[in-house]
Formats: C-alpha cells, structure tokens, sequence
C-alpha cells in the first residue's frame, strides 16, 4: 500500500486502507470534502476501501486487514485482440485503453459490448469492490461482463499516480479517458477554492496520462461544459503540462448505450451530465531540425 490511515467508518472493517495524496484536504464528513491549503494532506475520495491493485472476481483472496496486490499476468498480457475491428464514437476495439475514475463500471462495460471483447481494456477505479457493491447496483454485474470480455478490471488505482503505478506504469496507451472528474463538494467552500481543487485533480492526472500514452496516442476527458464547470478552464490546465488540444465535441451519453452516470462520492443516482464536451490532449509533434 502507499499511504495509508485507519478509519472506524467503513462498514467493512476489512477495508481499511485511504489513499492519500498532497492536495488539499477534503474532511471526514461525509456532507462536505471541504478545503484547506495545498501542503496538506487530503483525501482524495473519502469512500476508498484499498489503494492496492485488485484484479476483482479473483476468489483465491480471502479478505483481510492486510493489503494484497493481486494481479495476475498483468505485465505480459496481451491487450490488443484481433479480429474485425469495430466502433463506437470516438473509440475502436484496436486501440489500447485506459479507462480511470470508473463510477460502476457501465461506460467501460457499453465499450465492451459495442466491441464484443474487451481484451484491449484496462478499466480502473479508485473505489474498492466493497463500496461499488454497497453503492452502485449494477456495478458488480457490469465488471463481471467485463472480465468475461476479457477486460482488465483494477480497484484503488489514484488517476494522479498511474505513471507511476507499477504496474499500469508499464504500459502505453492509444487512449487514455477520464469522465466527468470531480475532487468533491463542500456546500460552505468558496467557489474559487474548489475550482482550484477540481483544477489540481486534473492537472496531476494530464501530467500522468501524458506519460503513458503512444505518440499519436490521445487523452479524453469529458466535462460539463457550462457555468461553473467551464471555468476550470481544461485547455490552459493541458497546455501548462505540456499538451495540446486535438479537438473537442459535444458529449451524448446516449451514445453508448447502458452507460449511466454516477456521483462518485456514494449513492447510486444519475447526475444531469448536459451540456457536456468530450476533449481531446495529444502531445506535440516533434519538430524536425
């Protein structure tokens, strides 16, 4: 595990492990991830039951207090399958993906169906399977068809740290896509102070992504694109990190067919994701002398 605290709110007291990293603090009431400075530490999601990697549907683990990382043939698998190459959108079942910040799993799992395998996929989450089960209804039968598809399936992976996960690290993608991410509300916080937070999670998460994906290769991250939301101003957080915008399009969940989206703090209901865009950061093409 990185590192870790021990909390007495988890309803599994198995599930014990935080993922903590150095940004502001969101606090331990579930009402508010409120706010301090940047050289403290916070919470990133309050909900988290482990930070270790978890090939989920593995029934050899017994659950215990102790982290286990749990991954099996990860560094040799093969990602890209073969065969008809199909679409759905923007995405193809020959491209290698990354999917973090999965809410229960139904995004992935409409790729999944639309491509009929998953054997390109790698689908992560920062939740443990514990939370998805309590909180998201069909999120066990959606990471279960993805496993059939041959999916990869990781729990606790923090979006701010995959280039440097041991294992995901490894890796270079086509795509790598992040929807709709969100550092938490504070009802008392003023607005500036959570757009800075809001601003830091993407911000650290561009800077992993630019690591690990292919030359030609592309990061998406879909955003609501109105009031507040379009203030984070996603362009400028990409070009500070050393990426360019490729294009961005209107964004119709509608589109991929079963995908609901789910707060990601708990509770298994659908937020209002309209008007919302999809953008799209590539590197920048290396000049010639």
């Amino acid at each position: 595990c990185q590192s870790v605290e021990r909390s007495e709110d988890l309803e599994d007291p198995n599930e014990q492990c935080t993922l903590l990293i150095s940004i502001p603090e969101l606090s331990d009431d579930p009402s508010c991830d409120s706010e301090s400075d940047t050289d403290t530490i916070f919470r990133l999601h309050q909900n988290v039951g482990t930070t270790c990697t978890d090939i989920v549907g593995d029934n050899s683990r017994q659950d215990s207090g102790v982290c286990v990382v749990n991954v099996e043939n990860l560094g040799g698998r093969q990602l890209v399958g073969a065969g008809e190459i199909r679409w759905i959108r923007h995405y193809c079942s020959s491209q290698r993906m990354l999917l973090v910040g999965e809410g229960d799993f139904s995004f992935s799992a409409s790729l999944a169906r639309a491509f009929g395998s998953a054997t390109n996929m790698i689908a992560t989450s920062l939740d443990s399977r514990g939370f998805l089960l309590r909180n998201y209804k069909k999120a066990i039968v959606n990471i279960h068809e993805l496993r059939v598809r041959g999916c990869i399936v990781l729990h606790g992976i923090d979006a701010t740290e995959i280039a440097n996960h041991s294992y995901l690290g490894a890796f270079k993608f086509d795509r790598i896509i992040y929807n709709f991410p969100h550092a938490g509300f504070c009802s008392d916080e003023p607005g500036e102070s959570q757009k800075r937070r809001h601003q830091l999670l993407i911000s650290l998460f561009l800077k992993n992504a630019k690591e690990m994906i292919e030359e030609r290769g592309e990061i998406h991250v879909t955003h609501k694109s109105n009031g507040f939301f379009r203030d984070w101003n996603l362009q400028g957080l990409a070009a500070a990190v050393g990426l360019r915008l490729i294009r961005e399009v209107p964004f119709n969940f509608t589109d991929y067919p079963g995908y609901r989206t789910k707060y990601g703090f708990g509770g298994d209901k659908n937020f209002n994701c309209n008007p919302s865009k999809t953008y799209k950061f590539g590197l920048f093409p290396i000049m010639s002398p």
